[in-house]
């Protein structure tokens, strides 16, 4: 039981915080992942196919931002326009789930995104 209590107080997030990790749902590996967040940009690195990072702190964040990263070798960006009508995310855990669109005919609309509540 004190383990439990234990286990459950260390992950559990800090009041306040926002933890995003990236999860790469695809079946290549996404390479030298960068988000790039409101007031911060986080090094999210290498992340194999179907595999996630660990949770990092960000200080503020929508439920999309910019990502940069490496597809096979090719340059893969996700580019949001703006966040006009977007709500900042509340604290929490959540993770930023990234795809890969087969249909791309650019670098600019190969990433896909979809914002998951942990």
């Amino acid at each position: 039981m004190i383990f439990t209590c234990l286990f459950l107080l260390w992950f559990m997030p800090v009041d306040g915080e926002i933890k995003i990790r990236i999860a790469n749902r695809s079946s290549v590996p996404i390479e030298k992942v960068r988000v790039q967040f409101p007031s911060q940009t986080e090094e999210y690195g290498n992340i194999p196919a179907r595999e996630a990072t660990e949770y990092r702190v960000v200080k503020e964040s929508y439920r999309y931002a910019y990502i940069e990263a490496v597809v096979d070798g090719k340059r893969a960006v996700l580019q949001p326009i703006d966040y006009v009508g977007e709500k900042k995310l509340r604290p929490g855990e959540y993770t930023y789930e990234l795809s890969l669109n087969q249909k791309a005919t650019s670098e600019y609309d190969r990433l896909t995104l979809v914002c998951r509540k942990d």
